[in-house]
């Protein structure tokens, strides 16, 4: 019974730290993860490439812990030019907490993509002002991006 009151205690030490370590605060989308190795120094970044321009947006990476949750919840930024991203799961290879150059993309393309748009349809029917998920079905989520599920390569 001790030993259960001491995982029980560093169990909560644990989920505090995480979140003093900067967890998503608006949980803007979220999904499972599924496939990938334990230990690996993974993050998360949003990737796209619009008006002949690549975009990789990492500066809103989290950490991923799989042992805590097996999933993510990521939240997206403001600042990006309006177009269509997915999110990625990669290595940080320097350990910088950000998605560049050197950093290897772990997962698979779900088929799935964010739309960032600056008014209603503007890239895909049925989209609102702001952020949306279009799944490969051609349906729009505008309010609870979740479901946004990355398995490994």
């Amino acid at each position: 019974m001790k030993h259960l009151l001491i995982a029980a205690a560093l169990g909560t030490l644990t989920l505090s730290a995480c979140t003093l370590a900067g967890n998503p605060i608006k949980k803007d989308v979220t999904g499972q993860l599924r496939g990938f190795n334990a230990n690996q120094n993974l993050g998360l970044a949003i990737v796209g490439f619009n008006n002949g321009q690549y975009t990789a947006d990492g500066t809103q990476s989290q950490v991923i812990d799989k042992f805590l949750t097996g999933g993510f919840a990521l939240d997206l930024p403001t600042n990006l030019p309006y177009g269509t991203y997915r999110v990625i799961v990669f290595r940080d290879a320097n350990n910088n907490n950000r998605y560049d150059a050197g950093d290897t993309v772990l997962s698979a393309d779900n088929g799935k993509r964010l739309v960032y748009a600056q008014r209603d349809n503007q890239f895909v029917g049925g989209t609102k002002a702001g952020w949306n998920l279009v799944n490969p079905n051609g349906n729009v989520q505008t309010t609870l991006l979740n479901n946004y599920d990355l398995n490994a390569l």
